[in-house]
């Protein structure tokens, strides 16, 4: 019987746990290559790579069409996270490659970071921890604001922003909403108000960026779009850093078009320099969101639920299509 081939890439696979990197070890149709943390330009990488029918990614990997014209046989395609934007979609399906991601798994890891961010900004943590450290008991230097009462429009209702979505209701926040697949009941049940994204982003006092990066939402909060938030509102982008324009954000920022902003995700990763290192009315994450042991352990063990679908012979789930 030959064996399966299988190249993991995706640093964090089994990064807090290895029963997942045990399942696959432990079956003899299985062969493993552990490639984690390397990189495409690291020597023999994409030679590797090449051997195997099964890759198991992540978002450091960026899947072309040239690399994938070095892959002839690769057959599946296991993406730890929801995220897909780093990998040519058409390219892949047009070779008849199969492609499943783990939505949901990192869901509750990126809501809860959302809201450690949007607190420690409300609240001024850091600024209270550096106060009581360096003997400076000024209550009046550190204070904040709640999001009780506050208009919070979230961009992206899917996974992860129907899960800010429930937590904003409990702290009695008015919630506005833009998808272009509605969600009905998860409306309904939380009172989201649906509106376009002018309207949601005149409206909110707080701007939740929770979309997919694709097409079209490259560039989807430019110049135009900040300038249409209010002076006092705070955006908060959890999503994918080519969905806001880090310049234009750093101009209103600057110019106080806007408050303040809270950013987990770049155009360019990692970030080693930008003009948003200046400013006082930001909180910068290493896009750290999904970034849980829940979360990594959940993600590893869909993956490998999938490749082993694939391997019995059954259609992995959470298959990407075409459409």
């Amino acid at each position: 019987m030959s064996k399966h081939t299988v190249f993991v890439e995706a640093p964090p696979f089994a990064k807090f746990s290895d029963a997942e990197m045990r399942r696959l070890l432990d079956d003899e149709r299985l062969e493993v290559l552990d490639w984690r943390g390397k990189r495409v330009n690291t020597p023999g990488f994409v030679e590797a790579l090449a051997t195997a029918d099964i890759a198991v990614t992540g978002n450091s990997l960026t899947i072309t069409d040239e690399l994938l014209e070095k892959l002839p046989n690769l057959k599946l395609i296991a993406k730890l996270g929801t995220g897909l934007d780093m990998i040519d979609i058409p390219s892949v399906l047009r070779r008849g490659i199969l492609l499943c991601n783990t939505p949901g798994a990192n869901s509750v890891a990126v809501a809860e970071h959302t809201f450690a961010l949007l607190l420690g900004y409300l609240r001024n943590v850091p600024q209270c921890d550096n106060a009581v450290r360096t003997g400076q008991w000024e209550k009046a230097r550190t204070m904040g604001g709640e999001i009780c009462g506050k208009t919070v429009g979230i961009i992206g209702l899917g996974n992860i922003g129907s899960r800010v979505a429930s937590r904003m209701a409990g702290f009695e926040a008015r919630l506005l909403g833009t998808d272009p697949c509605w969600p009905e009941a998860l409306a309904a049940k939380y009172g989201i108000e649906r509106r376009e994204l002018n309207e949601l982003l005149a409206e909110s006092d707080i701007v939740c960026v929770h979309c997919p990066l694709d097409e079209t939402t490259a560039g989807f909060i430019g110049k135009a779009e900040l300038a249409l938030m209010k002076p006092s509102a705070l955006l908060v982008n959890m999503a994918r850093g080519g969905i806001v324009d880090e310049d234009a954000l750093y101009e209103a920022l600057r110019g106080k078009v806007i408050s303040g902003a809270i950013i987990d995700a770049y155009s360019q990763e990692p970030l080693t320099a930008s003009p948003l290192f200046s400013l006082d009315n930001v909180i910068l994450s290493p896009h750290a969101g999904a970034f849980t042991t829940d979360a990594l352990n959940a993600m590893s063990r869909m993956s490998v639920d999938q490749l082993f679908q694939y391997v019995d012979g059954a259609t992995p789930d959470n298959l990407v299509t075409a459409e």
